[in-house]
């Protein structure tokens, strides 16, 4: 009877993955037949060699911008996350929870004030005009994650280095970091995908063509021959282009963002 209620609940979980997989996958098939649909792959040619549009530099940016973007949140969120998770400091608790709450506050308001702060500082049309809000936007989520993860850490393994005359820093740098790397993995890519599909920051800061990144570079077929068939065709082949980056990190990197995810959500 077990065996059968085991074969039951694999069976119905199985249906469910697939269920919501068929979901997922519908839109990118859709999309990559709707590419082909007129001219077939010419389509992926003229949209890597359009004259306004450099698509290699754009993909280069949106790379670079990423990279970038997740290489400081995970640097900062680290840092942050050993501090809350096993440092002891006053009112660590009320600053930690400040820093939640910010998740519960939408970008799109503080558009405005982000807006004059980049161009008051001279910012626009550079890449830091869109890792720093990036930075800021990722942060809070980030640290929640590698907070959670830390804290399964046992206390006895830092205690025994602190015995054996090892600084907060060596510790973090020695142990804590070794020990996070699945989390820490989790982190770089969810920051890495997030900053890449992102689409209102670059699109409030960035005005030169060559700045653009690959989620702006889209508009020029929204905005050409706009019932044109061939014209949809392009437009569907990239959003393709821009869309395999993304799914490519995610898959190559699906084993660590599972792990750290369930291992974060775990005490010991």
């Amino acid at each position: 009877m077990s065996t059968r209620l085991r074969l039951h609940e694999k069976i119905i979980i199985f249906l469910v993955l697939t269920f919501f997989a068929v979901i997922w996958a519908f839109p990118v098939v859709h999309a990559f037949m709707e590419s082909l649909k007129v001219n077939g792959f010419y389509n992926y040619i003229v949209v890597l060699n359009h004259p306004k549009v450099n698509y290699f530099r754009t993909v280069f940016n949106s790379l670079f911008i990423a990279a970038c973007s997740s290489l400081i949140v995970t640097l900062i969120v680290s840092l942050g996350a050993y501090a809350f998770s096993k440092l002891k400091f006053k009112f660590k608790n009320i600053i930690y929870y400040s820093l939640l709450a910010c998740l519960a506050i939408p970008a799109i308001s503080v558009m405005t004030p982000m807006f004059f702060t980049i161009k008051t500082l001279k910012l626009t049309n550079t890449y830091w005009s869109i890792i720093l809000p990036l930075v800021a936007f990722n942060a809070p989520f980030m640290l929640m994650i590698l907070k959670n993860y830390f804290d399964t850490i046992p206390n006895s393994i830092l205690e025994a280095a602190e015995i054996d005359g090892c600084s907060i820093f060596r510790t973090y740098k020695n142990i804590i970091m070794p020990l996070g790397v699945p989390a820490i993995i989790n982190v770089m890519v969810l920051t890495f995908i997030y900053s890449w599909n992102e689409f209102l920051i670059p699109l409030l800061f960035i005005r030169k063509e060559n700045m653009y990144t690959v989620t702006l570079a889209a508009q020029y077929f929204l905005t050409e021959r706009q019932n044109s068939p061939e014209m949809i065709a392009q437009l569907y082949a990239a959003l393709m282009l821009i869309t395999i980056p993304s799914i490519l990190i995610y898959l190559l990197s699906q084993k660590y963002l599972q792990y750290g995810l369930i291992a974060g959500a775990i005490k010991q």
